[in-house]
């Protein structure tokens, strides 16, 4: 599709450290340009199958659990302090990180293994791993800002926004070029979430601000890692987490004390010592929860095929809107779930174009879209 970089598929949805990359707009699984070109489809043999099932399953229900656990929290009569539990996540991030790199140092290659490892210096750390966790500590915040607002359906429809702001970012640095395949598909997405914004039966401004922030933050994150924590220094998502969980929750803390005692804002208030006890119980279930998804999602990754990780990623975005409806009992119009499904559609549609770049390239839109379904595409 024009690409200068290798594609990835943004994991959409779940608020795991691990840094999520295989296209489809917030991990990376790159398709290698140097082999033979192969089917995408293929048989797996049974236990190999039921791995990647269970792998994917765990990811969607987690992902659900965690997004639908935090709007569950940031209610104002329980824990409504966004940037405290971010740091939060971060710092137990980093303790459970460390302990798992002590008991089983092979799940951190870049950390342990000879022929991956990263060189850790100060340059490293500060020139390329500080905008990355930055990026995606602040949307984690405004994510969660965001629940205090509106609700988690129509958030996670907005979100689907991603693919559009990476891609035109990616532009701007020069890492796409422009196809007219592609901006016919992201006029589709924009459309889409069009009428998911105009049908919210509940619809909270600050909310979406908030989002379309985080969003925008998220895209930045996925641009940078695409272009700062690559080959020699590509990271894989249990060495990103215990790289950029302590250095993004000093940097947090740091930030909360500078707004505490300069210019006191909501989201980053800090809460009484009596209010952390009262909450002490759905916290350490919250930061198990948020780690568990790491240990997934790299797993995950390791396991599923291109296909199989654009087809969770659409099953997980709709778990996720089902259960904040069933959840919070929040309402969704029969325009809002139109466009849903068209947003799942045609970030389907733009997920199979990165995959099968040549195919798409040659054929067209449709026909190249055709050629997939029946199996004739391949992937490189």
């Amino acid at each position: 599709i024009g690409s200068r970089t290798k594609p990835f598929i943004l994991l959409r949805g779940g608020e795991s450290m691990a840094p999520a990359n295989v296209e489809a707009g917030q991990a990376v699984s790159e398709v290698n340009e140097d082999d033979e070109e192969k089917p995408l489809l293929r048989r797996p043999d049974w236990p190999d199958w039921t791995i990647k099932a269970f792998w994917s399953i765990a990811v969607i229900v987690v992902s659900a659990a965690l997004i639908n656990y935090n709007k569950y929290l940031m209610q104002p009569s329980r824990f409504p302090y966004p940037m405290v539990l971010v740091s939060l996540h971060m710092f137990t991030g980093s303790v459970f990180s460390s302990g798992l790199y002590l008991v089983m140092p092979s799940l951190f290659p870049a950390l342990t293994d000879p022929d991956k490892k990263v060189a850790m210096n100060a340059t490293f750390l500060l020139q390329r791993v500080l905008p990355v966790g930055v990026a995606f500590a602040t949307s984690l915040i405004c994510s969660n800002v965001a629940y205090e607002y509106a609700s988690v359906p129509f958030l996670q429809m907005v979100k689907q926004s991603n693919v559009i702001i990476v891609f035109l970012l990616s532009l701007l640095i020069g890492l796409e070029q422009f196809r007219s395949n592609m901006a016919i598909v992201l006029l589709c997405i924009v459309i889409a979430t069009g009428f998911t914004v105009n049908g919210e039966l509940r619809f909270s401004l600050p909310g979406l601000l908030a989002q379309l922030a985080g969003n925008f933050a998220e895209s930045c994150r996925v641009v940078m890692q695409g272009v700062l924590l690559t080959g020699a220094d590509k990271l894989d998502p249990l060495s990103f987490v215990a790289v950029v969980s302590p250095i993004c929750g000093f940097c947090l803390v740091g930030l909360m004390g500078s707004f505490h005692h300069w210019h006191p804002v909501d989201f980053a208030a800090i809460p009484s010592l009596e209010t952390l006890h009262q909450s002490s119980v759905l916290l350490a279930g919250n930061v198990a929860v948020a780690f568990s998804l790491n240990l997934i999602t790299a797993n995950y990754l390791k396991h599923g095929s291109p296909l199989a990780l654009l087809l969770t990623n659409l099953i997980k975005d709709a778990i996720i809107v089902i259960a904040g409806c069933a959840l919070f009992g929040d309402p969704i119009s029969l325009e809002q779930g139109f466009g849903f499904a068209a947003q799942l559609f045609f970030i389907f549609l733009w997920s199979i174009m990165k995959v099968f770049p040549d195919t798409f390239q040659r054929e067209g839109l449709w026909r190249g879209f055709s050629s997939v379904l029946h199996g004739k595409g391949r992937v490189k």
